[in-house]
């Protein structure tokens, strides 16, 4: 068998036998505290070095290695619409403050205390520490929503936490870029231009999901036609509005689909109840199903000793500080922002 044919037959067979793992945790994990997904990725880490196991895992992982477009413009938008289908335009008005305050400047507080903490702590240039900060600072909506049904949150607080990972998406991009550009390119920080960028980064990605949205849901009134067909095109607009969104027009993919999500539920009402309910229960089983398989892989290159091996300082410092530091910072924002 050519090379090429046995990767796909072996990438098949790894994916079938984590269908079956997934299968069996969610089923042996439904009445413990820690969330099933958190274990499939210590699953995904621990089975990477088990010897009889690594080359296959190793192969699994290789192809996502390759194409990680596959994360960020197939799995990361199915789970925002996912989580976005279950609010409403009138629920983000209600908490707009809040929300607002913990996506825009909570994260800014958080970059800045990230970065000066790790440059005082490892002694490196302060702004390659506020780029670290950028990368840790905004809150994964992935991450959010999985743990939040795991727990009797009430519903604002649930509301607020949420909205704000699907929001902040928008603040810890453009930080990235802005500072991104000064280390790489020289650029000197302009509040004008970063301004803008944030504005046409949010509001263009607000117009143009809530435009699709809205399209979305009348083509699917005038239609009236069942779950599958519900399923499938709201499911290619999740996916074709992201893409559009992030790699044409240059807003946040994420807040584009959460509004096309939003919009979609909102304006296709000539629905039966029973065709709405298999609608939701496919968008359930779709979101169960990557959320398992993202975070099983999330968990492959952790345990990696190739990573850390050219490393200064010892591994459980290099994963334990920023963590803490992580936590702290997280912690001001949220006592602080919490009269909201």
């Amino acid at each position: 068998m050519a090379e090429g044919g046995f990767l796909l037959v072996s990438l098949m067979l790894g994916f079938s036998v984590l269908l079956v793992i997934i299968s069996a945790v969610h089923r042996y994990t439904r009445n413990i505290i820690i969330p099933g997904v958190a274990i499939l990725m210590f699953l995904g880490a621990t089975l990477a070095v088990v010897p009889i196991l690594t080359h296959e895992v190793e192969n699994f992982y290789s192809v996502i290695e390759r194409t990680p477009e596959i994360i960020l413009y197939v799995i990361i938008p199915i789970l925002i619409f996912e989580s976005g289908r279950k609010l409403s335009i009138k629920q983000i008005k209600n908490e707009a403050i809040p929300i607002g305050f913990f996506s825009i400047i909570g994260v800014i507080i958080t970059i800045l205390i990230i970065g000066i903490a790790v440059t005082t702590i490892f002694q490196i240039p302060v702004i390659d520490g506020l780029l670290f900060g950028t990368i840790l600072a905004a809150t994964d909506p992935v991450a959010v929503g999985i743990i939040f049904k795991k727990f009797p949150i009430p519903h604002r607080l649930n509301l607020i936490i949420e909205g704000e990972s699907l929001f902040n998406d928008a603040t810890g991009l453009i930080s990235f870029n802005v500072v991104k550009g000064i280390i790489f390119s020289g650029v000197a920080f302009s509040l004008l231009d970063t301004s803008i960028s944030f504005i046409w980064t949010m509001v263009g990605a607000i117009a143009f999901g809530t435009g699709l949205g809205w399209v979305g849901g009348k083509i699917l009134n005038k239609w009236k036609a069942d779950e599958y067909v519900d399923f499938t095109f709201s499911l290619g607009l999740a996916i074709g509005g992201y893409i559009v969104a992030d790699h044409y027009l240059h807003v946040s993919g994420v807040v584009t689909t959460l509004f096309t999500a939003i919009l979609i539920v909102t304006i296709h009402k000539e629905i039966s109840t029973g065709v709405r309910k298999l609608f939701h229960k496919y968008w359930d089983y779709l979101g169960f199903i990557t959320n398992s398989v993202l975070f099983f892989l999330i968990g492959i290159p952790l345990i990696s000793v190739e990573s850390y091996e050219s490393a200064s300082v010892p591994l459980i410092l290099i994963l334990v500080i920023p963590f803490a530091i992580m936590m702290l910072s997280r912690a001001v924002v949220v006592y602080g922002g919490s009269h909201f």
